[in-house]
């Protein structure tokens, strides 16, 4: 592992200051654009968090190609998937396997392949893990190679010129949810099966064992078919068959499998552990980027409701930020993007200083963002990794309470927070 840097107290790029009395907010503001404004006091720009632990960051991985995705594994070892349609096991040092036999075939693009992956509640049991992917139409085959992911990109930029009734004549590929067995040897998978045909990013598991998945839906225009998959919480059983107390069954308006509506690309979900309420951060176009705490049966506005803009300037839909029988975030992103990809709760005892605190990866942001929390309040925000030109993917908690951060541009690699040691 190659180090980086040694960081020693708050990194801040930029402060803005309201007035002499005013507070110090994290968010930056650029010349010529303008913050939607709140609700209620807090709902954004929070102010600096002054206080951070020290840290180093060290390069833990340096040659998967795109990777999107880990999975933290009994004994220490990692789960990751790498976009062209690869699954690998990376032990506690750093040390990456041969791609693991019997993945599915892939038809990726960009960051669009093979995604998301989580491990069964009783993994030690059953060697059971969920992974998302975009599967190849009928007469299209795949090795899950670069060369072929290559090969997909340019047929890519050829399939993008095609009219929308050619699109759906011939569709790119098809996005499923899938279980699978890891075997003992973690050198193969098998029992492969689809558990749901949606558009997925994230995946999670709440207390019952039914499996959460956020889709996407990033067109702001028109009424949303509540009737189809997208933009909204799935709660499913890992059968693909729906519970019978889910909350929008009975409502001949919305799909039986809906757990939460009225969102539009939630790359982030997460369990809060001190309450047990599920988190997710939404992406909302150029600006507007939410957190919403979900509760079942709930409507969360997209794109009728929204603090987003489109296309830089132009509101989403005619720029509402209230609707009554929608739920309002509890913190936005305004008027910059904070695209957030992933979240996570910080509990380990490697950072005492941050225990409690939600961490978020961003895309177009490039930094992770720490948030200090009181309740379902936003109180204190910190930028850290905040390199220009780097893209963060995802960001989890290893088992001794290290950090680990997925950058998949410009460099793909896997780095590693840790405590610096204590000097004798």
């Amino acid at each position: 592992m190659t180090r980086l840097k040694h960081i020693q107290g708050t990194l801040i790029c930029a402060l803005i200051s309201l007035g002499l009395s005013a507070p110090v907010f994290s968010q930056q503001v650029f010349e010529g654009t303008h913050a939607v404004p709140p609700l209620y006091q807090g709902q954004t720009r929070a102010p600096l968090a002054l206080k951070s632990a020290r840290f180093d960051v060290t390069e833990f991985v340096t040659s998967l190609h795109r990777p999107w995705a880990m999975a933290h594994m009994p004994g220490g070892k990692m789960i990751v998937t790498e976009v062209p349609g690869r699954i690998r096991i990376v032990t506690a040092e750093g040390k990456i396997s041969r791609p693991v036999k019997g993945v599915p075939e892939v038809r990726a693009w960009g960051s669009r392949g093979l995604n998301d992956i989580i491990l069964d509640p009783d993994f030690e049991q059953n060697r059971r893990i969920y992974f998302t992917y975009l599967a190849p139409p009928s007469g299209v085959q795949s090795d899950n190679s670069d060369k072929k992911y290559k090969q997909f990109a340019e047929e890519r930029q050829a399939w993008n010129k095609l009219s929308r009734e050619e699109k759906a004549k011939t569709p790119w590929g098809h996005w499923r949810v899938a279980s699978a067995t890891l075997a003992k040897n973690e050198r193969s998978i098998s029992n492969v099966k689809t558990i749901v045909e949606t558009t997925p990013s994230r995946m999670a598991f709440d207390d019952d064992g039914k499996l959460l998945i956020t889709t996407q839906r990033k067109s702001p225009m028109g009424q949303p078919d509540l009737k189809a998959t997208y933009g909204m919480i799935l709660r499913i059983n890992t059968d693909g068959s729906i519970p019978e107390d889910n909350p929008f069954i009975g409502n001949d308006e919305v799909n039986d499998m809906a757990y939460v509506i009225g969102l539009r690309n939630s790359n982030s979900l997460e369990m809060n552990p001190m309450t047990g309420d599920f988190w997710v951060a939404d992406q909302a176009g150029s600006a507007g980027d939410e957190i919403n705490v979900i509760a079942p049966g709930k409507d969360y506005g997209w794109p009728s409701v929204s603090y987003g803009r489109m296309g830089g300037t132009k509101p989403v839909g005619t720029g509402t930020t209230t609707k009554k029988g929608t739920e309002q975030p509890i913190y936005y992103w305004s008027p910059v993007s904070m695209a957030p990809s992933d979240m996570m709760f910080y509990t380990g005892e490697m950072f005492p200083q941050w225990k409690g605190n939600l961490f978020l990866t961003g895309l177009s942001s490039m930094h992770l963002a720490r948030l200090e929390l009181e309740g379902e309040h936003v109180t204190g925000e910190e930028r850290l990794l905040d390199e220009p030109g780097h893209r963060l993917r995802h960001v989890s908690q290893g088992p001794d309470g290290a950090i680990y951060v997925i950058e998949d541009m410009p460099k793909t690699r896997i780095l590693k927070i840790t405590a610096p040691e204590k000097k004798d």
